[in-house]
């Protein structure tokens, strides 16, 4: 069975390579979405900067 990039990234804790993954795993869904609702995706976190990290 085929490991992912991310899992193997995960399981060394390269840190650095698994957030590659996951930003472009997020940069290719964003690209299927409509147009308005990235916009609105944007539009509420730049209103709520803290949410994206916890704060």
């Amino acid at each position: 069975m085929a490991t992912s990039v991310l899992a193997l990234a995960l399981e060394r804790r390269a840190w650095s390579l698994a957030a590659l993954c996951l930003l472009l795993g997020v940069a290719d869904a964003a690209t299927r979405l409509p147009p308005e609702t990235l916009e609105n995706l944007m539009e509420l976190l730049e209103r709520n900067p803290g949410a994206r990290r916890g704060r």
